[in-house]
Parts: structure tokens; sequence; C-alpha cells
């Protein structure tokens, strides 16, 4: 059986590996149309700030690992065409600008996700990049240590974008961040903790301008950008950085359910519910939402090699492993800030006509020991959950320097949304107490207690 790989990224380099370790002798062609593979993006930023000097940490692989697994890896192959009907797919090098066929039993797609770039007026002018491959780590960097550039805007609030934003402004630049939504990273914390990072940011000096809609781009030489038009201002800009989104990169396979971003929907072993020939994974592929049950999107490099893990067992013939779902499970580390979610948020679960009228939330400040203790911080939590039945939706963290990190509290809560666990059955799990670590009644707990009207601490 031949199988041909689409992309050699996180989820195409999962299952290239994976499956070399438990079907030796499977016949592995990867095609990817960039010249290195396992690039984790999520470090541009941390990069870009000085966080370290080089990039070579942020690959966790290598095309010659690959071919040492025995993978029949091309590199600059950009795939343009694919057949699934004659099974073959058309192959452009991009070398040497040659295009050939390469047929195949099994296709594993792992196309990823491209930039969102709308159609902006000026759109095309020099210094306005987007933050995804490595060739955009590179340039950004190379921005954020010319002395030239003072003026920086970034477009879009998400995680990239306020990452982006606080590594610039560690280098002196004068950073402006512009969004349409009226808060920063929206779809994964509600405003009890997006409030507390956007003051910190104007207090740092940013300039937020929320709840505006870029219109076009100026220049004053003609061919590179100066500023940046919104419905209500006018911004200086010698560097734009568009952070918007992503969209799935699904244009080359028609004729299959797609969600309505263009995500290919797949069964529990990767496999297109349209196409058992096709196996479609990481940010190209659309699952079940434990929180909602529906086919939901979500690009996250954690879901992306857990898929590639998946085919491949699957496509080694083993059905024991397949995908739990997901929750949209994240963290990030901004102005000192540290902050994870998973589930759903009141915000997002509004937008489900059948959970929209039965959800309630619970919101708790705590300090995460004992108050007697010398040391003890502020801890955020918030829950989400179904107020009928109880069920765990969704859960918020949040705390402020590294020593009260308690972010990975997020691996247990995930894990219960997946399970479907009520708030009682996570009250009385099996925890531990320690004055160093916690308090007998924990922020979880606590929390929890609050939510089924046991409020012991008023």
């Amino acid at each position: 059986m031949k199988i041909i790989s689409v992309g050699a990224n996180h989820a195409g380099t999962s299952f290239l590996r994976t499956m070399k370790k438990i079907a030796p002798d499977a016949h592995l062609v990867a095609y990817d149309r960039n010249t290195d593979i396992s690039f984790l993006g999520c470090g541009i930023a941390l990069w870009v700030g000085g966080e370290f000097d080089t990039p070579d940490g942020l690959f966790y692989s290598s095309i010659e690992e690959l071919k040492n697994l025995g993978v029949d890896v091309k590199i600059a192959h950009e795939v343009v065409e694919i057949n699934r009907e004659e099974k073959y797919v058309l192959v452009k090098d991009l070398n040497t600008g040659e295009t050939f066929k390469d047929t195949y039993d099994k296709l594993v797609y792992a196309g990823g996700t491209w930039p969102i770039v709308p159609a902006f007026e000026n759109v095309d002018l020099e210094n306005i990049i987007v933050s995804k491959i490595f060739a955009h780590a590179k340039e950004i960097k190379a921005k954020a240590v010319d002395p030239e550039i003072k003026n920086v805007v970034v477009v879009g609030a998400g995680y990239i974008g306020i990452e982006l934003v606080e590594a610039f402004h560690k280098y002196g630049k004068h950073v402006t961040l512009v969004d349409m939504q009226d808060r920063i990273i929206p779809n994964y914390f509600d405003p009890e903790f997006t409030s507390k990072v956007e003051e910190s940011m104007k207090q740092h000096g940013i300039k937020l301008q929320l709840g505006e809609r870029v219109q076009r781009f100026e220049t004053e030489d003609g061919k590179t950008v100066s500023a940046v038009v919104t419905d209500k201002g006018t911004y200086a800009a010698d560097l734009v950085i568009l952070a918007i989104g992503f969209k799935p990169n699904t244009e080359l396979i028609q004729g299959v359910e797609k969600t309505e971003n263009t995500a290919i929907k797949v069964d529990k072993f990767q496999r297109s519910l349209s196409d058992e020939d096709l196996y479609v994974i990481g940010d190209s592929a659309s699952m079940i939402h434990n929180s909602t049950g529906e086919y939901t999107h979500i690009a996250l490099a954690t879901n992306a090699v857990k898929s590639g893990i998946v085919a491949a067992f699957h496509l080694a013939g083993n059905e024991g492993i397949t995908f739990p779902g997901y929750s949209g499970t994240n963290a990030i580390n901004v102005f000192n800030y540290n902050y994870s979610s998973t589930g759903l948020t009141d915000v997002t679960a509004a937008k489900y006509e059948h959970l929209k009228d039965k959800v309630a939330s619970e919101y708790f400040e705590d300090n995460d020991r004992p108050e007697f203790m010398r040391h003890h911080y502020k801890v955020w939590i918030k829950l989400t959950y179904d107020k009928e039945t109880l069920r765990l939706l969704g859960a918020q963290i949040g705390s402020q320097g590294r020593a009260a990190n308690h972010t990975e509290v997020m691996y247990m809560l995930s894990l219960a949304i997946q399970q479907q666990l009520t708030l009682p059955q996570i009250a009385l799990m099996d925890y531990y107490f320690l004055p160093h670590f916690n308090k007998p009644f924990n922020f979880i707990i606590q929390t929890i207690l609050n939510a089924l009207g046991l409020k012991y601490n008023e």
C-alpha cells in the first residue's frame, strides 16, 4: 500500500514519524512546498522578543530524520491538484518548475491553514506582512531589530497578535493594536480576564484601538506602508503585521463534507466522512467539540500532533486508538499574565442555539495558598457549565507572575469536559492538600461550591 502525505509540519511530521515506528515497511511519500518541516510557529514571538538567540530549537524534527526513517521526502514540491477519483496528485517541483503525477492508495492530507489577508486597499504595500512559517519569522525578526522601524501596527488581537505586540514593545517600538472586536482574545477568555491584560498593555504604552475596522493602508513613497486607516482613525506605521486569523488550506479537496470555514469533517480515525481513502489531519480537519457535540474547527499544534498519531495507527491496522474529540485547551503568557482556558466561555457558549439558554458560569478570585503562608498569590478562575445537568462545559484561569502559574490545571478540566463530568463529580475528586501548594478547599473546589450555593467564604 502506497501512502502519500501532503504537508509535513506538525500533523504531517507526527504522522510520518509514527507510521514508520509502528509500520517500518510502510511505503510513504511526503510532499511539502516549504524547505523546512516541523516549525513551531507559536515560538515566533519568543524569538522576536529575544527569549533566545537562535531559532534552532523551534524545529523538533528534520528532513534528515524522516529520510533516515525511510520516508521519501520531497521538499519545495507543491501539490497543485488532487484527483480522488483516479487517486493521483499533481506535483510541481518549485526548483525546476516541472510538474508530474504520483499515484496513491491512501492519501493523508495535512495542508494546515494560511493567514487570512482581506482585500484591503493597498494591502500589497511593502512592510505589510503575516506570521506563520519560518520565512515570515525571519522577516519579522529582521524588522524588530531594524532601527528604521519605529511605529508598528498589529492588526488582530488574537494570540499571535498580542504576543507580537509584546515582542515589538520589548524593542522600544511604538506599538498600536487594532481589532474589530471590542476585546483582546475574545474567543478564549471572558471580560473578567481580558480587561486585566488590556489595562496592563495600556500601562506599558500600547495603543489599543479596539472596536475598529481597517479600511485601507496609506503610503508616502508609493511602495512602503506609512499608515493604517480604520473607520475611526489613522495610525502611523513603518510596519504592519496582519494577524487576523487563519483559514484551512482545503481548496485542493472538493466534494467532501466541510464546516462553514472549509475545514474537512473527519471520523474518529481521521478519515474524511466522504472518502475512506482520504485521511485529513491537523488544522485542515474538523473534529467533534467535546462541549457542544458538534463539528468545530480548532487550529492548535497539540491537536495536530495527536491527529497524526491516530491516522498512523489506523492505517497500520489498529482501530483501538481514536481521536477523543477536543475542547480547544490553550494557554498564553503576555505582559506577565498566565492564562489558560478550555471548552466554552460565556461568550462562545451563547453562539450555540441548543446551549445558550442552558449555560451558567461562576467566577471566583482567591489566593492559591492559605493566607498564613508567607507567599500566596491571587488566582482568578471561571467555570462554565450546563445549569440543568451541571456538566462542565468550559474553564478559564489566570494569575500574574511566574510564581503563581496554575495553568496546568486545564489538563484535568479538559479531561473532565471530555468525560462529561459534572461539577459535583469534579469537586469530589481525590485532591491533595498541602499549605505549600494550595488550600483545603482549593480554588477549583471552592468555585464549584459557590456555583452550587455553598459559599463558605462569605
